[in-house]
C-alpha cells in the first residue's frame, strides 16, 4: 500500500487523517499525536511542523506517494517544500510562502491592485507607535506575521493599549514581525473555494459572528449561506476569485476572511488549506456535496484530474464554539441529549467532562471547542442553536470560588 505523509496531528486534522486510512499506509508529521490517530497511522515524526529539513528528510526515508495537510495554517509551508523538493504534486514552497505572511500577501494584492486597509509591517515597538501616531491614531488591529488560531490578534484603542500587547503579537511571530492595520468593523464573511491546475471556483460563503469578550478575537460561529443580498454576496465571490487566481495557487482549497468598511470589501486573510473548526471537512460538504478530504488526497497524489462536481447551497450549516471558562469543570449535562439530535454532526462534546481543569482561558481561537449543525434555513437553524444551547449545562469552578457557565457569547 502506498505511504501518504499528513503534516499536522490536530482535532482538525483526524478527518484527514481518517479518510485517508481508508486507501493509504499514513504517516504523521506533527510535535503531539494523540491516541485519536492511532488506529488511522502507521508511523509518525514527531517534530516542529516548521521543521522541513526533518520532514523532508522522513518524507523520503519513507518513499510518500503524496503529502498534505488541512484546516492548519502553520503546516502549509513544510507541506509546499515536501513536495516541490520530491517532485509531488503542490502548490510550490514560494506560494505556500505567500499565503501564510501576511506582509508578502499585502505586498501582493498591493501589485494586483486590490484595495488594502491602511497597515505598516514593523519590527519594534517603537515603530508600531510612530505608525500609529502617522495614521492619527484610533483603532487598529496587531497581528504577528505568521502565526495561525489568532494567536496574538490583538485590537488596540490607544497607543497605551498598543505598548502594552505589542509584546504579546511579537512572541507569536517568528521572525519577531508584526502587522499594525487599521481595524474596521463592518460585516464580515468567510468564503472557501477550490483549486486543480490554477482554475479556480468558489464554493460557498458564509457570515462571521464574534464572541462579545475583550480579550478573545475569535468567531463564535460561522453560518453558510451568507444572509446578505446577492449583489453584495457576488462582490465578495468576485474579490475572492480575483484573489486567489492573482496569487497563482495551482491546487488545494481556500479560505478567505473578508470584513466591510463602508461600502467596501477587504480582505482580512486568505488561506491555502481549508477552514478550521471543521469547515473544510464538514460545512463544505454540507454546503456544495464536495468530498473534501478525498479531494486533497487526490491533488496531492496526482489522481484528480478535473474539477469534481459542485453543487448550488444545499442547507443552512455552521459552527456553534464555545469557551469553557477558566477554572475546573464540576457538573457536566445535556451531552448525550445533544448528541442524539439528528441535525447535530462532528463535534468536541467529549472534552467536556468533569474534572477537566482549563488553564488556557479565551485569548484566541485555539481553546475554543465546536459542534456542526445543520437545518433547513437560517431560521430553523437559530432555534436549534438555542435549544443546544439550553441543553448544555456545564458549570465551572473558577479560582475565587464563583461558578460559570460555558462562554457562548
Amino acid at each position: 500500500m502506498d505511504k501518504i505523509l499528513i503534516i499536522g496531528a490536530g482535532d482538525f486534522q483526524l478527518p484527514l487523517v481518517q479518510k485517508a486510512s481508508e486507501s493509504y499506509e499514513v504517516l504523521l508529521a506533527a510535535p503531539v499525536v494523540s491516541e485519536a490517530f492511532e488506529p488511522y497511522i502507521s508511523g509518525r515524526l514527531l517534530t516542529d511542523v516548521r521543521d522541513n529539513e526533518a520532514i523532508l528528510r522522513y518524507a523520503r526515508d519513507n518513499h510518500i506517494c503524496g503529502v498534505t495537510t488541512d484546516q492548519t495554517d502553520i503546516a502549509v509551508r513544510a507541506v509546499a517544500y515536501v513536495a516541490q523538493e520530491m517532485g509531488l504534486p503542490g502548490i510550490g514552497y514560494e506560494t505556500g510562502r505567500l499565503f501564510t505572511d501576511k506582509n508578502l500577501m499585502r505586498e501582493k494584492m498591493s501589485a494586483l491592485g486590490i484595495p488594502l486597509l491602511p497597515y505598516r509591517t514593523v519590527t519594534s515597538l517603537s515603530d508600531a507607535l510612530a505608525y500609529y501616531d502617522e495614521i492619527g491614531g484610533g483603532n487598529v488591529i496587531i497581528k504577528p506575521l505568521d502565526t495561525q488560531g489568532s494567536r496574538g490578534v490583538q485590537i488596540c484603542r490607544s497607543a497605551g493599549e498598543l505598548a502594552d500587547k505589542y509584546a504579546e503579537a511579537a512572541r507569536w511571530s517568528s521572525g519577531g514581525e508584526v502587522i499594525v492595520e487599521r481595524f474596521a468593523t463592518g460585516r464580515e464573511f468567510v468564503v472557501e473555494g477550490l483549486a486543480l491546475d490554477y482554475e479556480f471556483r468558489n464554493l460557498c460563503i458564509g457570515d462571521t459572528l464574534y464572541f462579545d469578550l475583550p480579550d478573545a478575537f475569535a468567531a463564535k460561529s460561522r453560518i453558510f449561506p451568507t444572509t446578505a443580498d446577492d449583489a453584495l454576496a457576488q462582490r465578495v465571490l468576485d474579490l475572492n476569485e480575483r484573489i486567489i487566481t492573482g496569487f497563482g495557487l495551482r491546487q488545494g482549497i481556500t479560505h478567505s476572511e473578508f470584513i466591510m468598511d463602508g461600502d467596501e470589501i477587504y480582505l482580512m486573510e486568505t488561506a491555502a488549506r481549508g477552514g478550521g473548526v471543521f469547515i473544510s471537512s464538514d460545512l463544505i460538504h454540507y454546503s456544495c456535496g464536495l468530498e473534501t478530504e478525498q479531494f486533497l488526497l487526490d491533488i496531492a497524489t496526482g489522481r484528480q484530474k478535473g474539477i469534481p462536481e459542485i453543487l448550488p447551497q444545499q442547507c443552512v450549516c455552521g459552527y456553534m464554539a464555545f469557551y469553557i471558562p477558566t477554572g475546573k469543570v464540576i457538573r457536566v449535562d445535556g451531552v448525550s441529549e445533544v448528541l442524539s439530535l439528528p441535525y447535530v454532526h462532528r463535534n468536541q462534546l467529549d472534552k467536556l467532562r468533569v474534572g477537566v481543569v482549563n488553564k488556557e482561558g479565551h485569548t484566541d481561537k485555539t481553546s475554543r471547542l465546536c459542534l456542526i449543525l445543520t437545518a433547513p434555513d437560517r431560521e430553523t437553524y437559530e432555534a436549534r442553536a438555542a435549544q443546544i444551547r439550553k441543553t448544555l449545562q456545564v458549570d465551572v469552578e473558577t479560582a475565587d470560588g464563583s461558578v460559570c457557565p460555558l462562554i457562548w457569547e
